[in-house]
C-alpha cells in the first residue's frame, strides 16, 4: 500500500548529498525524531519529544498517531500504510525524482505553460541523465527537467526526510527544522506531499 508523506529536501537538485546518519544526529539533536528502529531490512524513526514544534499542524484538530504499534506484524503493515507519524532518512549520490502517482502536469517556470511532454521528457532523463534538457514551446523557455514546476507533488533530490503519516497540506515544517536542514546544506530546502 501507499503511504501519505511529507518529504524535506533541498531545494537546488545539484545540492551535494548529506548521509543518512549526519541527518540523524541533527534531526534527533532538535527532538524531531527519537532512536532509531528497526522495521525488517529498514531503519526508521519514532517522532521526537519536539516534533510537535518542529512539525506544525494546521486546521483545527487534525487527526495523528505519535505512537508506533507495538506488534510487529501491525508495525510494518500501519508504517506502509502510514497510519503513525514516523521517519526515514535516505540519501543517494545518485539524484532520484520523487513524485505522487497524480503529479499534475508540471509548468513552465517562464511562462507557466503547461509541459504535456514531461513524462516523456523524465523518461529520457532516467534512461540517460545527460538528457535533461526541455523545452517551452509556448514561450521557448529552456532548461533542466530538474527545474519544471511541480507545485509540491514532485522533486528531485539525494537527501531526504520522509515523513510518514501526514495528508496533503495537512502539515508544515517550522522555521527551526528548516534552518537546521539548511545549516547542513547552505542552502533552502522544501516540501513536497505525495503518496507512494
Amino acid at each position: 500500500m501507499a503511504a501519505h508523506k511529507l518529504i524535506l529536501l533541498p531545494s537546488d537538485p545539484d545540492c551535494a548529498v548529506v548521509r543518512a546518519d549526519r541527518l540523524a544526529t541533527e534531526l534527533q539533536a532538535i527532538g524531531l525524531i527519537g532512536p532509531p528502529r528497526k522495521l525488517h531490512n529498514d531503519i526508521y524513526f519514532p517522532v521526537g519529544e519536539h516534533f510537535l514544534q518542529l512539525i506544525i499542524f494546521l486546521g483545527c484538530s487534525p487527526m495523528i498517531e505519535l505512537q508506533p504499534p507495538s506488534d510487529p506484524v501491525t508495525l510494518a503493515a500501519d508504517s506502509a500504510n502510514g497510519k503513525f507519524c514516523h521517519v526515514f532518512l535516505s540519501s543517494s549520490e545518485t539524484l532520484r525524482f520523487r513524485s505522487d502517482p497524480h503529479t499534475p502536469v508540471p509548468r513552465c517556470p517562464a511562462c507557466r505553460t503547461p509541459q504535456a511532454d514531461w513524462q516523456s521528457r523524465l523518461q529520457a532523463w532516467r534512461d540517460d541523465p545527460v538528457h535533461s534538457d526541455w523545452h517551452c514551446r509556448q514561450c521557448g523557455a529552456t532548461g533542466d527537467i530538474t527545474g519544471l514546476s511541480f507545485r509540491k507533488t514532485a522533486g528531485f533530490g539525494r537527501s531526504f526526510v520522509e515523513i510518514r503519516g501526514i495528508y496533503p497540506s495537512e502539515a508544515v515544517p517550522a522555521e527551526t527544522l528548516l534552518n537546521t536542514l539548511k545549516s547542513l546544506t547552505h542552502g533552502d530546502w522544501s516540501t513536497l506531499y505525495i503518496k507512494e
